[in-house]
């Protein structure tokens, strides 16, 4: 299936055919909960759901994840190694993000950080000799990405790399702790941050959501509810309902 229209401008006519194509797909292939779907628009990256009519909207006021070429959170089947496809990825990614990266940490910093040798080396080391299917990157990348959808401790999931290490064959370039793993995704030492989330995966509150109490699109409240014994009132007590982590 032809995916070149990620590519071209969004009010081009190319990408209007592109979106009206995608959309059919994921409501026919990818699993739906409350017929909401992952949104792989540039911020959200398929870790905030949103319905048809809102992934409609997204792709065509923000674009649409370019590096998202294998279409894994809406049904489709990786069928091909990933060392196959690993420097393209990264470099897509670069050219999306580099501007971005560059003002945050300042240029002198990304300079000496090597972060670009760093994410190619790691698409491109196998997970183990001999391996085709994974390299260090994408197994550290969809491990971390389980890690965060079904909210597993830090602890636990170091228990898991080091289970998966013991398992896997030697001289395997599996991350060991939660520490590296976060390493290998957020090079250069790049703040991890906990975002505050919908809990109904609407919207993250960063950017012009930031300074909300109530999910803009079901109503929730964003914090915990504390009950007061003295007063008998209930308020925000500071923690939110839901949190992700993402590298700034």
């Amino acid at each position: 299936m032809d995916r070149s229209w990620m590519n071209a401008r969004r009010i081009s006519e190319e990408y209007e055919k592109g979106v009206s194509m995608f959309l059919p797909y994921v409501k026919e292939n990818a699993k739906s909960m409350n017929v909401t779907y992952f949104c792989p628009y540039v911020r959200y990256l398929n870790q905030i759901r949103q319905d048809l009519g809102n992934l409609h909207d997204h792709l065509f006021m923000f674009g649409i994840t370019r590096t998202y070429t294998v279409w894994t959170w809406h049904g489709e089947v990786l069928d091909q190694p990933m060392t196959s496809r690993g420097t393209n990825y990264v470099e897509e990614w670069m050219s999306d993000h580099l501007e971005d990266m560059i003002r945050d940490v300042g240029e002198d910093n990304f300079r000496r950080a090597n972060l670009y040798d760093s994410l190619i080396n790691d698409s491109e080391q196998p997970l183990y000799p001999g391996c085709t299917n994974f390299t260090r990157l994408s197994a550290t990348s969809k491990l971390f990405s389980l890690k965060a959808r079904n909210r597993w401790t830090d602890k636990s999931f170091t228990e898991l790399l080091e289970l998966l290490k013991d398992m896997l064959p030697e001289n395997n370039t599996l991350p060991i702790r939660n520490y590296e793993a976060k390493k290998v995704l957020c090079p250069m030492g790049l703040e991890y941050q906990k975002i505050h989330a919908c809990p109904n995966d609407c919207v993250l509150y960063i950017k012009e959501f930031a300074s909300l109490k109530y999910c803009p699109t079901c109503g929730l409240s964003r914090f915990k509810k504390k009950y007061d014994k003295n007063t008998g009132e209930e308020g925000n007590d500071g923690a939110p309902r839901r949190s992700c982590g993402i590298c700034l």
